[in-house]
């Protein structure tokens, strides 16, 4: 293929997110096989050209005709002129169903995705609920769409890495994430009434207020000191919390995708999920799932998961379940997407 691709990776200045994991591992996977163009101004992914703020209106990266990846549905910049075969790739609509934004706002958002659908010569989403989302919202015309999963972020993990110092070598659940309202995690103390295991919550703070909300509810239950807030943690440190919880849990409301699912499961972990949104695609038939978020039924769901994990060694088709999932898989697939647009220049 001869034609140009640039990647758009601009939200590496966002560590400890899913779009910079996105960017990242994708690039890199695709990368391996096609000699990208990234844009970034970061310098773990190279060759690239850097990003400008005069990018959001000027932006032709080359002359003459070339692919433009559109990574994420927020993305401020497109190619301006002719020349380009843009691909988006939609992970989500949770602003769209934020229910703390105004309806104002939600229009504007819908416009101006709307603009960018209407710029795009290939759909990508990245899970089937996102796509059939996108299909329920807005006028998707003849374009061609394709669903392709992300895969795993995390590589090989050593078996023998060290019990997390934070555990104290206590048995803990463990979750990552944004500290937002969509995350739901402020059901999760609960899971702690009539035990002494932990749980560990990684993941920047979004919402403050939020952070206090899961504060208040862990007070009000007792628990409050064996939940522990680890903030953004090291690829290392995430691992390690992974490899030796009892159970990761991930009641959220709102996953376009949801990578640390598949981070757990990759290392046969049982997972907890909501029923919402993409989590039933992306854990299967593989996860447990809560019914609802009252205490009561949420220990049963926990005291029963762990049962028939335990019974029926469930490890080995967890990890089965979670290699579906795999960059070099997804990169393979754009490599498909990129091929398609450039016979048609």
């Amino acid at each position: 293929m001869k034609v140009p691709v640039f990647f758009d990776a601009e939200r590496l200045k966002y560590p400890n997110t899913g779009l910079y994991h996105f960017c990242l591992q994708l690039g890199q996977a695709i990368a391996n096989r096609f000699p990208l163009t990234f844009f970034t101004s970061s310098h773990e992914l190279s060759p690239s050209i850097p990003v400008y703020f005069w990018h959001k209106w000027w932006l032709r990266p080359a002359s003459g005709s070339y692919i433009w990846h559109a990574t994420h549905q927020d993305t401020e910049y497109m190619p301006t002129g002719s020349g380009a075969s843009v691909v988006l790739t939609i992970q989500d609509l949770n602003y769209l169903h934020d229910s703390r934004k105004s309806e104002a706002k939600k229009q504007r958002f819908k416009a101006q995705l709307q603009a960018k659908i209407n710029r795009a010569d290939y759909l990508v989403f990245i899970s089937a609920y996102t796509q059939r989302d996108v299909q329920a919202h807005f006028e998707l015309g003849d374009r061609p769409q394709r669903v392709i999963p992300n895969g795993c972020n995390l590589a090989d993990v050593p078996a023998d890495l060290p019990y997390p110092s934070r555990a104290a070598g206590r048995s803990y659940l463990f979750t990552i994430g944004t500290i937002a309202e969509k995350k739901n995690f402020h059901v999760l103390p609960s899971l702690l009434v009539g035990n002494d295991r932990l749980l560990i919550i990684a993941g920047i703070t979004q919402q403050a207020h939020y952070l206090e909300k899961i504060k208040q509810e862990a007070h009000d239950l007792g628990v409050s000191d064996r939940v522990i807030f680890a903030g953004p943690v090291s690829e290392q440190d995430k691992m390690e919390l992974y490899l030796h919880c009892e159970a990761f849990v991930f009641p959220s409301l709102a996953e376009g995708f949801g990578l640390p699912v598949v981070e757990a499961m990759h290392l046969g972990k049982p997972v907890f999920l909501s029923q919402f949104t993409s989590l039933p695609e992306v854990g299967g038939p593989e996860a447990y799932y809560f019914t609802d978020f009252e205490g009561d039924s949420m220990r049963e769901t926990l005291t029963n998961g762990l049962q028939d994990y335990q019974v029926n060694d469930k490890k080995q088709a967890i990890q089965a379940w979670s290699k579906q999932f795999d960059w070099s898989v997804a990169a393979a697939s754009y490599m498909e997407v990129y091929a398609k647009l450039a016979e048609r220049m």
